[in-house]
């Protein structure tokens, strides 16, 4: 990491060495009921717990203007639980005379708890011992209905959606670099939405259109803060286009959506990770809306995708002057004002004598962004190229061998640049018994260990420069036996479902 401040060029050098451990058990219950052949209902509750601990060391070093400064090191024990975890799921599914029904309710609720301990150890300065904890509790409820009916030549499909969050998060440290904070953000979200779908000659056609109204309240020790709340009224329109000439099957789309940040991202409260280094997200993000043009092509065996995605307000991460002096800094998240990517893929399908399945893809990607770095514009334009080889290979016995491989040469995303140029190859060997009642799958990922990726992060002022050491390659061995082989007659899709990701 370099940083250039008033006072010099600081050059940090951190690495993390450690061990981390998961514990997670799940379980759920439901049924589904078909009252008749025109109405269904079903329901389903899961519990889960999860328990995460990381626990190992931080050795950094300190330079100023080339000379050294100071040594750390930090011995770090994180542990993370969530108990419990409560997700429920009612549906229904009907029909009433031309018009069909679906309707689905979800409930979320959940309380994670995080402590840290850091006993850092200086060089040529004082040690000391940084205590951080958090607590938050996230619940959301969320409802979705579906009517569909016949049209001309096609249907119409209509709804509204609505869904209603609410995260809190208690956040304390013994440092006073590290404020406590006490943050609280409450959201609802309605919206409503028509498509419709005509055969005209041979055109397939659709057109569609969502209005979405947010109310964002975010709150600081019980109090709302006017300057981070807000509320929004966006339409999104949506249309697509597919016909087939003669083998050749083709589709063009257009969508305007967007995508608003993570409640992580959203919140202010700051981390610590050494003296001159801390992390914080920001709570007066704005959502990122996307407009996406799309062309898909189909001939025989080979494919072809083709998309532009012009993205507005989008997320990235920035890095700031932090405390009295401006020594340190702090890496926020922040919108940027414009992006455009795009990419493109080929590829095709085979099958050779019936027992070798391969499949080649060939894809570009690049984005037009220019950031100052240092003062002075910087493109970040350079194209990334991706090369996938898969293989099926149906063995005797009916047994199953695939091998895939990947490529992956530098690129942008953001501000941040992909340094190296990352391959794997995964091997697989599958066998069923019993008419695959009893499976085994024998797995070895990144037989080479070849996958690691190296990134650079561009800011104004600072350069963070991260590389992975962390093997990837790992066997592992998977025994399954079906009990029930039955298909599952669930028909619940869920409510929310975008909003459940931002937890």
């Amino acid at each position: 990491m370099t940083t250039v401040t008033p006072n010099g060029r600081y050059n940090q050098s951190l690495h993390t060495l450690g061990k981390q451990t998961y514990n997670d058990m799940t379980g759920k219950i439901g049924f589904s009921y078909m009252i008749n052949e025109k109405h269904s209902i079903g329901a389903y509750y899961q519990n889960s717990w999860n328990r995460h601990h990381t626990n190992g060391i931080i050795p950094s070093e300190v330079w100023l203007d080339g000379s050294l400064l100071d040594r750390y090191e930090s011995d770090v024990n994180n542990r993370s639980t969530a108990l419990p975890r409560h997700y429920a799921n009612l549906y229904y599914n009907g029909v009433a005379g031309k018009f069909t029904i679906d309707f689905n309710a979800d409930y979320i609720w959940y309380k994670s708890r995080e402590l840290s301990l850091s006993n850092e150890y200086s060089e040529t300065g004082e040690d000391r011992v940084v205590n951080t904890g958090a607590v938050s509790r996230n619940r959301m409820f969320a409802e979705k209905l579906v009517l569909s009916h016949p049209l001309w030549r096609g249907r119409i499909r209509f709804g509204e959606e609505y869904t209603d969050t609410r995260t809190t998060s208690l956040f304390t440290a013994n440092i006073p670099e590290v404020p406590d904070a006490d943050n609280r953000v409450d959201e609802s979200n309605i919206a409503v939405f028509v498509e419709v779908a005509q055969r005209l000659g041979r055109f397939d056609i659709g057109a569609g259109l969502r209005f979405e109204h947010v109310e964002f309240d975010y709150y600081e020790t019980g109090l709302r803060r006017d300057g981070q709340s807000k509320a929004y009224n966006n339409l999104f329109p949506s249309l697509n286009v597919a016909t087939q000439i003669g083998n050749v099957y083709m589709g063009l789309n257009y969508s305007g959506k967007t995508v608003r940040p993570g409640y992580s991202q959203l919140d202010g409260a700051v981390s610590y990770i050494n003296r001159l280094t801390f992390e914080s997200g920001n709570p007066y993000l704005k959502p990122t809306r996307l407009q996406t043009v799309e062309y898909m092509a189909q001939w025989r065996q080979f494919f072809a995708q083709v998309s532009y995605t012009y993205f507005k307000d989008g997320v990235y991460h920035i890095t700031e002057p932090y405390g009295t002096d401006g020594e340190a800094i702090i890496i926020k998240t922040a919108n940027l004002d414009k992006r455009h990517f795009f990419q493109a893929f080929v590829g095709g399908q085979f099958n050779v004598g019936g027992v070798w399945q391969p499949r080649v893809n060939a894809g570009v990607m690049k984005q037009w962004l220019t950031l100052p770095v240092n003062g002075e514009p910087m493109k970040m334009n350079t194209p990334g190229f991706m090369f996938q080889w898969q293989n099926a290979i149906k063995l005797p016995f009916d047994i199953w061998f695939n091998v895939d491989a990947q490529l992956m040469t530098s690129n942008w995303d953001g501000n941040m640049k992909l340094s190296n140029t990352p391959w794997y190859v995964n091997a697989k060997i599958y066998k069923g018994f019993f008419n695959d009642r009893l499976s085994v799958t024998v797995e070895a990922k990144d037989l080479f260990n070849s996958s690691q990726n190296d990134a650079v992060m561009y800011s104004d002022a600072v350069r963070i420069v991260q590389k992975n050491y962390s093997p990837g390659r790992s066997i592992m061995l998977t025994l399954q036996f079906r009990f029930n082989t039955t298909r599952d007659r669930y028909r619940g899709t869920g409510a929310g479902n975008t909003e459940k990701s931002r937890f």
